[in-house]
């Protein structure tokens, strides 16, 4: 798709529209993609990222030997769990909530301390319709979604 516009801003709004969509991305998209990896990927036989032999070739029903089979063996199930456990770890810090603070000015401190407040009305609206999901969804909470892609 690329940035709209042919890539030039003409007024601010573009401009903001480019720089939202740029965090949206690179916070709220990453942690979608990556954070649930560990807890969906553990258990291999649910979803294996790699499997051996050939694909069936009819819908025939397979075995329990032929599925066993086709998982993988022990040391790639450990190196795939491994690596979804990296992938689902959080190394920076929330959204909003900067390692180093280098913006002083008012102009800019203010926009960012309502962002703040907003990401926590956010997280709370989350928490609570969590506590009525048989299966809570914690990964997009504000109080989560880390500042960067830290891989």
């Amino acid at each position: 798709m690329g940035v709209f516009g042919d890539g030039k801003f003409t007024v601010l709004e573009d401009l903001i529209r480019a720089v939202t969509s740029i965090i949206f991305i690179s916070s709220v998209g990453h942690a979608a993609a990556n954070f649930a990896q560990y807890d969906e990927y553990a258990f291999p036989p649910n979803y294996p990222t790699f499997l051996r032999g050939k694909p069936p070739t009819s819908k025939d029903p397979l075995t329990e030997q032929d599925i066993i089979t086709s998982l993988p063996v022990k040391d790639m199930t450990f190196d795939i769990i491994t690596l979804t456990k990296i992938l689902s770890d959080r190394d920076t810090n929330a959204l909003g909530y900067f390692e180093v603070q280098y913006m002083f000015d008012p102009r800019g401190t203010k926009p960012v301390e309502k962002l703040k407040k907003r990401l926590l009305e956010v997280s709370d609206i989350i928490a609570e319709r969590n506590k009525s999901r048989p299966f809570p969804y914690p990964y997009l909470d504000p109080k989560v979604v880390p500042n960067a892609i830290s891989i």
